[in-house]
């Protein structure tokens, strides 16, 4: 092999890289994956202590069973959360075990989202299975920003499915409002830092959610029940 075949491989292999970056959650859209996980922050892993306005019987009915510790997706530790971001998954199948294969493949500790909800091809259509990453009160691998603000303190929330051009199935809808209704009131996330993977101040441009979910995630209707829930509170 001569320099010139040398120098043409080389340009080859470079180009390969180029578009593997430019083309990017899905075959069109790879920006949340396509980052290692960084050094975590010192937040050590505590009981969940009572909330003192509870005592207090500030809170409603509801938002003491949702801090209840053997609510189905309580997990115990003082991580601050401030924000729930959106994904898609922008494949037509999956699952936890499915994206987890995945993001090992990629040199990742394990899968960078902290809850998937099924839909139908992977796994029961509606089921939110909950991560690793979650149990363990563990910094999200899914929203790279300069600062990590939004893994470090993101709860990231990826639909299976590509909602480019179509929506999330009505179980899978049901499922993202009562889980985001469970987040927010018990982590005391306000409705405006409820938010799709796009909306962040990403290094990457993204269509994360999708365009046609994205849309849905910033309507009127889905805003309101948002602020039901922080009346909730």
């Amino acid at each position: 092999m001569n320099i010139y075949d040398v120098t043409a491989l080389v340009i080859s292999l470079a180009m390969v890289v180029v578009l593997g970056i430019l083309i990017g959650c899905t075959p069109n859209d790879q920006s949340d994956l396509s980052y290692l996980p960084y050094t975590e922050l010192n937040f050590a892993a505590a009981p969940n202590i009572p909330d003192a306005r509870v005592s207090q019987g500030i809170l409603s009915k509801k938002s003491e069973k949702s801090k209840n510790s053997s609510h189905k997706w309580a997990a115990r530790g003082n991580r601050p959360w401030k924000y729930i971001i959106i994904h898609h998954s922008a494949t037509q199948t999956g699952s936890a075990k499915e994206f987890d294969k995945m993001h090992r493949r990629k040199g990742w500790d394990e899968m960078g989202y902290h809850f998937v909800i099924n839909n139908g091809r992977g796994g029961t259509d509606g089921k939110v299975e909950v991560g690793s990453r979650w149990r363990k009160q563990k910094w999200g691998a899914h929203t790279k920003t300069p600062n990590n603000e939004h893994n470090n303190f993101g709860i990231g929330v990826c639909l299976v499915g590509n909602f480019m051009n179509s929506m999330p199935s009505q179980k899978q809808l049901a499922a993202m409002r009562e889980l985001v209704e469970y987040l927010m009131i018990t982590y005391d996330i306000p409705p405006q830092n409820v938010i799709a993977h796009k909306d962040a101040p990403i290094l990457k441009p993204t269509e994360c959610c999708g365009k046609t979910f994205h849309r849905y995630v910033h309507s009127n209707s889905f805003r309101r029940q948002l602020n039901h829930y922080t009346m909730a509170r």
